[in-house]
Order: structure tokens, then C-alpha cells, then sequence
């Protein structure tokens, strides 16, 4: 489930696109278009373009493995970044995806749960209450 400034990235993107005469379809849930959200299309030319939201000005948020391929490029034609600066307007950066170089590219671990332990029948069990004014 995408956060709240990840889906107004993308939204504030999608005008900007439209804005320059692309048709802007979002990808973002279709599995076969893996690495990208957006997929924007001008006089038979189209773009695939990853979105990232950030509220702290020039810090890009940490791609995911599959928007990557093996020799550290984007998958994208282009990563879009969307600034939303306290009481600024937003501001977006189109980086294409020759400008960010695979020494730029830092892969990292991760690890993650799986969907078949998140569930009820394995989580219960483990569920406390909460006591009303709790100090945490």
C-alpha cells in the first residue's frame, strides 16, 4: 500500500506529464511493468518513469531491488522526484536515467516478513491490549 506522500507524488507527476501533452497511464499495480509507476506516451515515443515523494529537499528515497537491474541502472527512462517542502510549492526533479551513474547505486539487504505469517490465525495469539492513557 503506497503512503500518502508517495500517491501525491505520483498525482502532481501524472499533471506535470499531462501539462506537456502526454497521455499518462499508472502502472504502479500492474506486475508487468515492473521498476516503473508511470507510463507516458507523446507522438508514438513513450516513457516509462519512476516516481519517488520526499519532504526534505535533494534526498531521494531508497529505490526498490526491482527498479534496478544487474549493472545498477534504472529500469525507468526517467526517475521523478517530488519535493513537498513545508509551505513551499512543490517542486519536481525529472532525472533521467543516463545522469545517475552505477557508482551512484548503492545496492542494500533487506529482509521481509511474509504475507503467510501476517494473518490472524498466526498473530493472535501474540495480541495485547492496550491500556488508556499507557505511557509509551
Amino acid at each position: 500500500m503506497p503512503n500518502e506522500i508517495e500517491t501525491k507524488a505520483v498525482a502532481v507527476s501524472i499533471q506535470h506529464l499531462q501539462s506537456q501533452g502526454y497521455v499518462v497511464k499508472d502502472v504502479s499495480r500492474d506486475r508487468t511493468h515492473k521498476g516503473y509507476d508511470l507510463l507516458a506516451t507523446k507522438n508514438e515515443r513513450s516513457l516509462k518513469i519512476e516516481v519517488k515523494g520526499c519532504t526534505r529537499m535533494w534526498h531521494i528515497p531508497d529505490p526498490y531491488v526491482t527498479e534496478f537491474d544487474s549493472e545498477r541502472r534504472l529500469v525507468a527512462d526517467f526517475l521523478c522526484v517530488v519535493y513537498f517542502i513545508e509551505s513551499e510549492r512543490e517542486k519536481l526533479c525529472m532525472i533521467p536515467r543516463k545522469a545517475i551513474l552505477p557508482e551512484y547505486v548503492v545496492p542494500k539487504s533487506a529482509y521481509r516478513i511474509r504475507s503467510v505469517f501476517k494473518k490472524p490465525s498466526e498473530l493472535e495469539q501474540f495480541l495485547e491490549d492496550v491500556k488508556p492513557d499507557a505511557e509509551l
